[in-house]
C-alpha cells in the first residue's frame, strides 16, 4: 500500500469517526433532555396527584367533623386515598386529618 493511499485511508477513517462522534453527542444530548423533561413532568404530575389528594382527605375531614362519624364506606373511600396520598410521599396534615377523621365513630348510613 502506497503513502498515499495509507494518509487517504487515514483521512476517511478520521472524517467517519467524527461524523459518528457528532451522531453519538447529538443522540445523547437527546436523551438527556428527553429524560428530563420526562423527570420534570413525572414530579409535576405527583405534585399536583398529592394536591387533589390533600383536598379530598380535607373534604372528608370536614364531612366527618361536621356530621360527628363516617360511614362504613366513607371511612373505606378515607382509607383509599389516603393509601394512595401516602403512597405518593404525601404526609404532613394530610396524615393528621386521617388519623383524626378515623377517631371518629362509625354512624348509619
Amino acid at each position: 500500500m502506497s503513502v498515499d493511499a495509507i494518509a487517504a485511508t487515514a483521512a476517511i477513517t478520521s472524517a467517519v469517526s467524527g461524523v459518528v462522534g457528532a451522531i453519538v453527542a447529538a443522540v445523547v444530548a437527546s436523551v438527556r433532555t428527553k429524560s428530563r423533561k420526562a423527570i420534570d413532568q413525572d414530579k409535576a404530575m405527583r405534585d399536583g396527584m398529592r394536591a387533589l389528594l390533600w383536598r379530598e382527605l380535607k373534604n372528608i375531614h370536614a364531612e366527618a367533623m361536621a356530621n360527628g362519624g363516617m360511614t362504613v364506606a366513607n371511612r373505606r373511600h378515607l382509607e383509599n386515598v389516603y393509601g394512595a396520598y401516602h403512597g405518593i410521599d404525601g404526609n404532613g396534615t394530610g396524615t393528621r386529618m386521617f388519623e383524626d377523621s378515623m377517631q371518629t365513630p362509625v354512624i348509619d348510613e
